[in-house]
């Protein structure tokens, strides 16, 4: 392991410098646990940006792909190339977000090329997920004012928000939704730029409203508008977003994000849509309004999964309530067996400095506690001056998070009873006390669709899950699965064949050493090809021999 000096640091033009501090953050930052070797990369050749500070972070050289929590980083203009794709996959990233909110779709299919090409050096599975921007209301231009950029609101000023579009000027401003003047009533709040300006609707009429500001600042253009106790008529998938979810088929996305989800019915349309196109794209289901909140157990039964968004859900709801509601809607995704992902300013602070605040670590490491299968980093990786400091920083706080609970786990804890598959539940609730019990480092399974390896993540093992199956669009997806690691192989004849396969493709990729005891399942419930039933006890650097084996062969399942 090499040791990192802030001395060795290679100052770059006018970036902000990454120090020893960072590196280490008050404690060993070595990843030894976690990454198998890391290497200081801090001379101008490696990273595209000239004065790329992340590029002094010790990255690691091969990854030992035990952090379980999964990470997700949004692509933009700091990430979007293929060498920075490449560490962002070093760094621990497991999912890569295009945010069709922002740019064209043309630079997406560019950004998209760089991630396939990148992850194909890597040599290892990368979901995409295309996050649909959905009805987002936002002010129309707005000419600068006194070079401020904007339109200057304090508050008791006036503020008149006109049906016809215009380029706001003299407290007249137009917005992206022309129809959001017959929905907003007098005495509705009217929030900017995530209620960092807020406004009181006080008056009516035909082509207008009239408002008062409460709380002032700056109106720029383009900014997002809240309604937070408004009902919006405007349709839940935009044209933008049936083009989006249209160039997401073509272009073979793992998953698609629905924004701003009011009901089931919204992701129903949306479906209804992907089999007409014979697509089986799943769909994350974003949770920002409060609609969605009092409908959500129908909302995650019609969804494959969650996102918890919690930048436009605290200015739709009541701040105070986010935690709260983030807590919930984690463990009922997890009692459904479906995959939640938090997601908003989580290390914010990191699109700025090379060091997060305390407030997000613990935001960080609280959500794994939470019980969240995905961590998602926005701005600190897509525009951010870390974009890979930002995915090094996550990976470490999860490692140490996940260290801790392992060491507090209770023996009487209750085990998790999904409400669906109980089979494949069953056998993982059974895997997962042998594991505890004979203190096991690997657990490896056949997961030929992604189904088996859902279920076996949500039971929280606390050893990494080998995932095995032949099929790209399913290892992609189960990236995004606490605690599964994917990886491609073809399938066995007999259950000898596998557990040679997988001894020799465990100790190669340095996920156990020679003595260590895994556990190897298969089972046709499972999705093993044509094998029975089985639980195989294995010894890493041990051949398996039809005499010690012979047994599995038998439904009821054996331990060797």
């Amino acid at each position: 392991m090499h040791q990192v000096s802030g001395r060795h640091l290679i100052e770059r033009d006018d970036r902000p410098q990454i120090d020893e501090d960072f590196l280490v953050m008050s404690h060993d930052f070595s990843y030894a646990n976690t990454r198998s070797s890391c290497a200081c990369v801090a001379d101008e050749t490696q990273g595209p940006y000239k004065g790329d500070a992340s590029a002094a972070i010790p990255i690691p050289v091969s990854s030992s792909l035990m952090i379980r929590t999964k990470i997700i980083a949004t692509m933009g203009p700091a990430c979007g190339d293929v060498e920075t794709l490449y560490r962002l996959f070093e760094a621990g990233t497991d999912v890569c977000r295009l945010n069709f909110s922002h740019g064209s779709l043309d630079q997406h299919l560019l950004t998209l090329r760089n991630i396939h090409e990148a992850a194909a050096r890597f040599d290892r599975p990368v979901a995409i997920l295309g996050d649909l921007g959905g009805p987002k209301i936002r002010l129309g231009p707005i000419a600068d004012q006194d070079g401020t950029g904007g339109m200057v609101r304090n508050p008791g000023d006036a503020l008149i928000i006109q049906r016809q579009p215009i380029t706001g000027a003299n407290g007249r401003v137009s917005t992206t939704v022309p129809t959001l003047i017959d929905d907003i009533r007098v005495g509705d709040r009217i929030y900017v730029e995530d209620g960092l300006l807020r406004f009181l609707c006080v008056d009516k009429q035909n082509d207008e409203i009239h408002c008062t500001c409460h709380v002032g600042g700056i109106l720029k253009s383009s900014k997002g508008i809240n309604l937070p106790n408004t009902r919006i008529n405007v349709p839940s998938i935009t044209d933008r977003d049936w083009q989006c979810a249209e160039w997401a088929v073509d272009n073979d996305l793992d998953y698609l994000a629905l924004s701003f989800v009011r009901n089931a019915a919204d992701i129903e349309l949306l479906r209804q849509y992907l089999r007409n196109r014979s697509s089986d794209i799943q769909i994350i289901a974003k949770i920002e309004k409060a609609e969605a909140v009092a409908d959500i157990d129908n909302i995650i039964a019609a969804s494959d999964g969650l996102m918890v968004a919690r930048g436009d859900l605290g200015v739709e709801m009541d701040l105070a309530q986010v935690p709260i509601i983030q807590k919930d809607l984690v463990r009922r995704a997890q009692a459904a067996g479906k995959p939640v992902i938090v997601a908003t300013q989580m290390l914010q602070s990191m699109i700025e400095h090379s060091t997060p605040t305390r407030a997000e670590v613990s935001d960080v490491a609280n959500a794994i506690f939470d019980g969240t299968d995905a961590i998602m980093l926005s701005g600190e990786t897509s525009v951010g001056k870390f974009p890979v400091g930002a995915v090094l920083t996550m990976a470490h706080i999860a490692d140490i998070t996940e260290k801790y609970l392992n060491e507090q786990a209770r023996p009487d804890a209750r085990p998790l009873r999904l409400q669906t598959m109980q089979l494949s539940n069953a056998i993982a609730r059974g895997v997962k006390q042998m594991v505890e019990d004979l203190k096991l480092k690997l657990v490896i399974l056949w997961s030929q669709t992604g189904g088996p390896a859902r279920i076996f993540s949500k039971n929280r093992f606390p050893v990494p899950i080998i995932a095995l199956s032949t099929d790209h669009r399913a290892l992609r997806r189960m990236t995004l699965h606490y605690g599964v690691i994917p990886f491609e192989a073809a399938p066995p004849a007999t259950l000898d064949e596998m557990v040679d396969q997988v001894d020799a493709m465990a100790r190669e990729k340095k996920l156990c050493t020679n003595g260590d005891r895994m556990v190897i399942v298969t089972g046709s419930s499972l999705g093993t090809p044509g094998m029975m039933n089985g639980v195989v006890v294995h010894t890493a650097g041990t051949r398996a021999t039809n005499a010690a084996l012979g047994a599995a062969a038998d439904a009821r399942g054996i331990a060797t």
